[in-house]
């Protein structure tokens, strides 16, 4: 029998500050109740089934660039016991569940019968032939049948995994939720039934879908447990970073690192190198890009914007890129070399009425420096954070191709 609960997924959802204790991004539970929390700059759509594509974009984004440590739950009590909560486990055995329904295992039932599929091993066996001019023939036949075990415990577990699934995310993709298990969670013998289903299966799907069983189990511990858990991140920045990167960098950025070194009574000692956290190139030229999870997009206050050092750590950057012969002879003669601050921000709020994912807002110069190279003017651009997140390309061109005109104009 299959329920709906009616969800208020709305009152669940928040776009963080960025400021002070309010920093986390993801799903979070405390004392039962849920709250999903968006990056600065996320846009929340206004219609529910858009909104439940939201939250499910942030989940796969967190999931595709945040580590297996920040993934974790805290256990009521004096001590924190850091488990992964299995976002991943729960989100398959809804998944599995909407197309193959209940795992149920077959058993194959034998029976004399004088007719249906017939096992002629069996049959020549255990069955007496009839002789008749020449012909063997038989009047009764070992018939084989597959008979589905409704009551087995795997799928008496199974039930429990998806009903566990539907109860921590399942409103996440719909309001219907499955019937109650019948059985009561005995960890230690559904642990070992899953162990020894994985041990001895060879279908790679029942394989896998025992394995999110297993660490749903391992997640739940005793019913009588009171678990606060959340599935995220409290430093956005360095997923801002990455998507950053994978979207408009190169891979074999180390290059473009300007390194320093010490010479000490005759020896040599190498520093780590200073390092951008995206090199993209478009043509002949040369784009380095700072990824600032930084406030400006979203506040217009200028306080929000990078500060000198950041500065003045970019035209260093170009600075190196813009002398070296070894850059010249790789991008030409003609090569240019531009910096850009990429900051986020929500391109569908009132206050940006061209609804362009993309916005340059600003530059920054130094002080001790001319001003008359590229790569001394630092361009201030405000990316769309959705828009971001839904690119999934590594180098995608035609958003490069538009960050690189941006920053030129």
């Amino acid at each position: 029998m299959i329920f709906l609960r009616k969800v208020d997924i709305r009152s669940k959802c928040r776009v963080n500050s960025n400021r002070e204790m309010d920093t986390f991004v993801g799903l979070r539970c405390n004392d039962g109740d849920i709250s999903i929390n968006f990056p600065l700059g996320y846009h929340i759509s206004e219609d529910d089934n858009e909104l439940r594509k939201d939250i499910m974009l942030l989940l796969t984004t967190l999931s595709a660039n945040t580590e297996r440590k920040e993934s974790e739950i805290l256990k009521q009590g004096n001590a924190f016991d850091e488990v992964e909560f299995p976002l991943q486990s729960y989100m398959y055995l809804i998944k599995d569940f909407f197309v193959r329904g209940y795992y149920k295992e077959q058993e194959v039932l034998y029976k004399v019968a004088k007719s249906g599929k017939i096992n002629w091993n069996r049959t020549i066996k255990t069955q007496k032939p009839y002789v008749q001019d020449m012909d063997v023939f038989y009047l009764d036949f070992v018939t084989k049948k597959n008979s589905v075990k409704e009551n087995e415990l795997i799928t008496l577990i199974h039930e429990y995994c998806v009903y566990e699934s539907f109860e921590r995310i399942g409103w996440l993709y719909t309001e219907m939720m499955p019937k109650k298990p019948v059985i009561v969670k005995q960890e230690r013998l559904f642990r070992s039934v899953l162990k020894d289903k994985i041990a001895n299966t060879f279908n790679d799907k029942n394989r896998m879908l025992f394995r999110h069983m297993l660490a749903i189990i391992d997640f739940e511990g005793d019913k009588d447990s009171d678990k606060n858990y959340r599935y995220g991140t409290y430093r956005f920045e360095y997923i801002w970073e990455k998507m950053i990167d994978k979207v408009f960098g190169i891979e074999n950025k180390a290059d473009y690192f300007p390194k320093t070194t010490w010479y000490v009574n005759g020896s040599k000692y190498d520093n780590a190198s200073l390092e951008p956290d995206t090199v993209m190139l478009y043509g002949t030229d040369v784009y380095v890009l700072d990824a600032k999870y930084y406030k400006y997009g979203v506040t217009g206050k200028t306080w929000d914007l990078p500060e000198s050092t950041s500065i003045n750590k970019q035209i260093t950057y170009g600075e190196y890129i813009a002398n070296e012969d070894k850059f010249k002879k790789k991008h030409g003669e003609n090569m240019k070399v531009y910096n850009a601050f990429l900051m986020p921000f929500d391109s569908l709020k009132s206050k940006y009425p061209n609804n362009a994912n993309m916005l340059k807002v600003g530059q920054a110069v130094s002080n001790w420096k001319d001003n008359t190279e590229e790569y001394h003017k630092i361009q201030g651009v405000l990316l769309d954070v959705k828009t971001l997140m839904s690119i999934n390309v590594r180098q995608e061109m035609k958003e490069i191709e538009k960050l690189a005109k941006l920053i030129e104009n």
